[in-house]
């Protein structure tokens, strides 16, 4: 889909070839009869929406689409909504990193018999085709929704549009009046708004499973009596207590009651899960469980038509300490799993639990263990505990508004893994010595926010993905990449990224989100970028990046993956080429066009000190003790 520029000679050819070259840059092709023709949706950069929500909507029709050529970006971009559309066309920053659009198509309901179904979704009997966009009339305020908001609705004839304008009460305007008007769309700043409510959300969730602890003893049960028994005979809404000692398992607990036990044991013979519950507003608290078979997956599961069934039936019925399945608002706390092969606490389909203080250690190679807590089609607050040596800390399976805060994570492969899981809040956790990575967010959710998480010592620290997702606040140390900013339409702000091999990298295609107020302190690169339209990062520290050989201070851009830029930290003779003139004007051409500075980064207001120095502080103290640690032969977990 390169169909516009030729391919592009090396900067070292004769100074007046770049001269000649940025004008074309600058205005691109003119627009004629020759424009290119519209792709497949499914070939363009698409934006937009979540994969799930994406998945969600299933109708190709129940979205309008837009999709958009631009004169210096080799890809065709997709919308999804016409506001997401326009909202990214008037954004100043999409012309400097893909130029001025040349032209763009719409999705037209001409001839599809639209309709507004009861939940406002948009049907049709045929699937659209594409439409010139200033050849089209709209049908705004019909009452249809998207998952990105009111439906604007486009029409190649005019008749077609006011048709539809009457049955829903809409009416039609142009592509002209359309682009007069204002567009919001949701980003990074609006989770950022939405985490302290979040947070006050999941301390009033805490306080109502925690009341469960109150409730009134109907028994006392000794290590001699028999347990399963007891458990059957308490009234619901009550108490069961255990003496000090060891108990034979496995039970179930299959009515509302708690059970408590601060130094008892109960013991599995390492055959299925150890405490199965299948009631609701189940409390469990002050255990140790011993004894948890060792299947990770379903050994009967037959393989079916999608991967995420699949999903369910293997990770979903594995063994573990504690199993909830189908049972919402259940309790953990204070309990201990001091070695389990397969899982520690495992809730399928039981939305609403809180699990706190729970400690798991699993084998010490992660491959032969499972997951610390795994939670699938089950939001819950999971807090205060620990995970050690497993193959995720937590992972979570379509869980959206999970709450994951102040934990600890040592020496699994991910400590934080997100399937399928929106709106969920990964904060103040500590990881240290996992494998691949301390948080990785997966299948492209929405509204995630990664925020106050200390990690070091891994592959890549935080690994994001999504969209409309906020990255703030942590602290990445000691790791091979600190932070990937993949995740569109998202904010990157207040992060500390120190002493990695790469600060941070960008993979994302299509550039939305925006990395800001950042403290890049050295790391041996500070950020890296794959192909794609030049990255417009504002007003972050890079360590030294604003040091001259005089050692004044430099009033420019800054330009990390830059081979000069990009290692002014760590070397007085790059400063020094930096600072020349010859390489300024060279500079100065080449930044001129985004078409010259693909898969670079740019920081046109570098800061020169750094902007989060509590956190700074905190890195510094870490990075030490992990080097300490190394020197010492010592575990990468450290003080955490």
């Amino acid at each position: 889909m390169d169909w516009r520029l030729p391919r592009r000679r090396t900067l070292w050819v004769a100074l007046f070839v770049l001269v000649a070259v940025v004008p074309l840059a600058l205005f691109g092709i003119p627009v004629d009869s020759a424009a290119p023709d519209p792709v497949p949706f499914e070939d363009t950069r698409a934006i937009g929406v979540a994969s799930a929500e994406e998945l969600a909507a299933d109708d190709p029709a129940a979205i309008p689409r837009v999709q958009v050529f631009y004169s210096q970006y080799q890809y065709v971009v997709g919308y999804y909504g016409l506001s997401t559309a326009l909202a990214a066309i008037d954004e100043p920053a999409t012309q400097q990193q893909y130029g001025h659009p040349l032209v763009t198509y719409v999705t037209d309901y001409s001839n599809t018999a639209p309709s507004i179904g009861g939940d406002g979704r948009i049907e049709t009997e045929r699937l659209p085709a594409w439409t010139a966009a200033s050849d089209a009339v709209f049908v705004v305020d019909s009452g249809g929704h998207t998952p990105v908001g009111d439906a604007i609705v486009p029409f190649s004839d005019r008749s077609d549009a006011e048709t539809f304008a009457d049955q829903t009460g809409g009416r039609v305007v142009s592509w002209a009046t359309l682009g007069e008007r204002s567009f919001e769309t949701d980003d990074g700043a609006v989770v950022r708004d939405r985490v302290a409510g979040q947070r006050a959300d999941a301390d009033a969730w805490v306080a109502e499973r925690t009341a469960l602890l109150d409730r009134e003893r109907s028994m006392t049960v000794g290590p001699d009596d028999d347990l399963q028994a007891a458990i059957d005979a308490a009234p619901n809404g009550t108490a069961v207590a255990l003496d000090p000692g060891r108990y034979s398992g496995s039970i179930e607990i299959d009515r509302p009651i708690t059970l408590q036990g601060a130094d008892a044991t109960i013991a599995g013979d390492g055959e299925g899960s150890v405490i199965s519950v299948t009631a609701d507003r189940v409390a469990i608290e002050g255990l140790t469980i011993t004894g948890v078979g060792n299947q990770t997956r379903n050994p009967d599961a037959v393989a079916g038509d999608s991967w995420d069934a699949n999903i369910e039936l293997g990770y979903g019925h594995g063994d573990a300490a504690i199993k909830a399945t189908g049972a919402n608002d259940t309790l953990v706390a204070d309990v201990t799993v001091p070695h389990t092969p397969a899982n520690g606490v495992l809730l399928r389909r039981s939305p609403g639990g809180v699990v706190t203080n729970l400690s798991v250690a699993g084998p010490e190679d992660w491959h032969d263990g499972f997951m610390g807590v795994i939670a699938m089609y089950s939001p819950t607050v999971i807090e205060d505990s620990a995970v050690t040596d497993g193959r995720d800390g937590v992972y979570l399976h379509r869980s959206d508004g999970t709450v994951i805060r102040n934990n600890t994570f040592r020496d699994n492969r991910y400590g934080v893994h997100l399937m399928y899981s929106s709106e969920t809040l990964v904060a103040d956790n500590r990881m240290a010595g996992q494998e691949y990575s301390g948080v990785t967010v997966m299948t492209d959710p929405a509204r995630t926010a990664i925020v106050g998480n200390l990690v070091r010592n891994t592959a890549t620290g935080i690994s994001t993905s999504g969209s409309n997702s906020y990255i703030a606040h942590n602290g990445v140390t000691n790791n091979r990449i600190g932070i990937t900013t993949t995740a569109i339409n998202s904010l990157y702000e207040h992060n500390v990224v120190r002493n990695n091999n790469q600060g941070m990298r960008t993979g994302s295609v299509v550039a939305t989100s925006e990395v800001t107020g950042n403290d890049f302190i050295d790391n041996d690169r500070h950020a890296g970028a794959s192909a794609g339209p030049l990255r417009i990062w504002r007003g972050n520290h890079w360590e030294d990046a604003l040091a001259t050989p005089s050692g004044r201070t430099a009033e420019r851009a800054y330009m990390p993956t830059d081979p000069v830029d990009g290692q002014r930290h760590r070397s007085t003779a790059r400063r020094t080429v930096a600072a020349s003139p010859i390489y300024q004007g060279l500079r100065e051409l080449t930044g001129s066009s985004p078409g010259l500075r693909s898969g670079s980064i740019l920081d046109p207001e570098p800061i020169e000190r750094p902007q989060n120095p509590e956190l700074v502080a905190t890195t510094a103290t870490l990075h030490t003790e992990g080097l300490a640690n190394a020197t010492a032969g010592t575990p990468t977990n450290g003080p955490y």
